[in-house]
């Protein structure tokens, strides 16, 4: 008998990934749900250094209206963790993991495709740490490979905390945890401590219903600056727990381009055909070159982040580009930068991508934990998340908007020394790199070279 057609067996629901970049919009610390009073998250405007998901600066305090962590069971609180430096183990780990999904996630969808390998890792590392046995060794393989999970939970949370987020270039992410409000249904403390305390996870339980449809999609909208406005439509019986990542991106560039640095130009789509583009023109030091491609770095303000414009040789194309693209290449193309002045053209451009990474994932090799059938020895095993309910997860929802402009988006530069390495630049002759046809781009921060987000342009309109 099918585990669906059993009352005993409730879906982790739908395991919610929510990525946004934002360009011109504030990001700033994630609000109480809609409806309820603010949320207990400490401001951090005296340090906006700190990430708001750092559970030292976001104390974890009952809310009326909701249940949060603080109060859902007792003793439940964020506990003090030592979190574990980039290394590249960890880095390792990341570039596989990112240029895995991406190569999956454009070969389904293919076009304009945005996904934040970051965002789905730390959404899956949260599940990862209520599962055990065949399910956890699948996750981890997946999203940490080689890793344990206290390792990537250490690693995680460092990383995280380290990520720059000022003034010009703010960067803010945010978890949840949405539990159904159900008779006999009921959440072991230490899973619930461990994403507490680790991912500063906001708790809240309440009956899952229309109402609460409403909660949590006003959780998403806030967090999302209104970008987006609906993650989900209903909530279904079986459904149990959300679980819930957003990535906000908020950055100007550290030199914008003018007025007289955009004009009309011709991009010549996958398909073949041309379309007319605002393109933006550009002169930097910072140029990419390897067999197949050439690119650029375009910096944010702040310098904590960058855009590269990667853009695939005329005889190789995008989609043969992104099929090769594995760890060794993508770790090799962002360390292959030079000091050399460098023409760029970049194209204004601004889409939304979803996706479920239902098929994905399990392609990937997270297999059970999608089996929904308890007769079947792979069921997904979520033990130490519940005691009383089997649990798996029903769907992955991926939702991701950019939005790239004269002003800013994804990429950052530190003017000062763009200006000082200009005076030293040899006078040979410079590079030219025109996105002009389908490329590659990613926003990468700039300490560890690891991409936040990472997308495909194959039209512009």
């Amino acid at each position: 008998m099918k585990a669906r057609k059993n009352k005993s067996v409730r879906a982790l629901a739908l395991l919610l990934i929510l990525s946004m970049l934002l360009s011109l919009a504030g990001c700033g610390s994630a609000p109480a749900p809609t409806n309820a009073p603010e949320s207990s998250r400490a401001s951090t405007a005296a340090d906006p250094s700190v990430p708001s998901s750092d559970p030292a600066i976001n104390p974890v305090k009952p809310s009326p209206g909701t249940v949060k962590a603080g109060n859902l069971i007792e003793g439940i609180s964020a506990e003090a963790v030592q979190g574990k430096e980039a290394d590249e183990a960890f880095t390792s780990s990341q570039y596989r993991f990112a240029a895995d999904f991406l190569r999956r996630s454009y070969e389904k969808d293919g076009g304009n495709c945005l996904v934040s390998p970051l965002s789905v890792v730390l959404a899956l590392a949260m599940t990862a740490n209520g599962a055990a046995n065949e399910t956890l060794s699948q996750m981890l393989d997946v999203i940490g490979k080689g890793l344990s999970m206290d390792d990537l939970n250490a690693y995680l949370y460092q990383y995280v905390k380290s990520l720059p987020s000022g003034e010009k270039a703010k960067l803010a992410v945010a978890n949840s945890i949405w539990l159904n409000d159900k008779e006999g249904f009921s959440v072991l403390d230490e899973f619930l401590k461990k994403d507490v305390s680790w991912y500063g996870a906001d708790v809240y339980k309440l009956p899952f219903n229309d109402s609460a449809v409403k909660e949590v999609n006003g959780w998403v909208t806030k967090n999302t600056d209104s970008m987006i406005k609906k993650i989900i439509d209903r909530l279904n019986e079986d459904d149990r727990m959300l679980l819930i990542n957003a990535i906000c991106f908020d950055a100007k560039w550290s030199d914008p381009y003018t007025e007289y640095d955009v004009r009309d130009s011709s991009f010549t789509r996958a398909d073949g055909s041309k379309e007319t583009v605002s393109m933006m023109y550009d002169t930097g030091y910072d140029y990419y070159a390897g067999d197949d491609y050439t690119g650029f770095a375009k910096y944010y303000e702040g310098s904590g982040y960058y855009f590269a414009g990667i853009l695939p040789d005329k005889d190789v194309g995008l989609d043969s580009f992104i099929a090769e693209l594995d760890e060794e290449k993508l770790s090799a193309i962002l360390g292959s930068a030079t000091r050399t002045k460098v023409i760029s053209g970049l194209p204004k451009f601004s889409y939304d991508y979803s996706a479920s990474l239902k098929p994905l994932l399990e392609g990937m090799g997270m297999k059970n934990a999608f089996v929904d059938d308890m007769t079947r020895p792979d069921f997904a095993d979520f033990s130490l998340i519940s005691e009383t309910n089997p649990l798996y997860v029903s769907d992955v929802i991926h939702k991701t908007f950019i939005d790239v402009t004269e002003a800013g988006t994804r990429a950052a530069a530190v003017t000062a020394v763009e200006m000082a390495q200009a005076t030293a630049m040899p006078t040979e002759p410079p590079k030219q790199v025109i996105l002009d046809r389908p490329f590659l781009y990613m926003i990468v921060d700039t300490e560890t070279d690891l991409p936040i987000f990472i997308g495909t342009v194959n039209s512009v309109e």
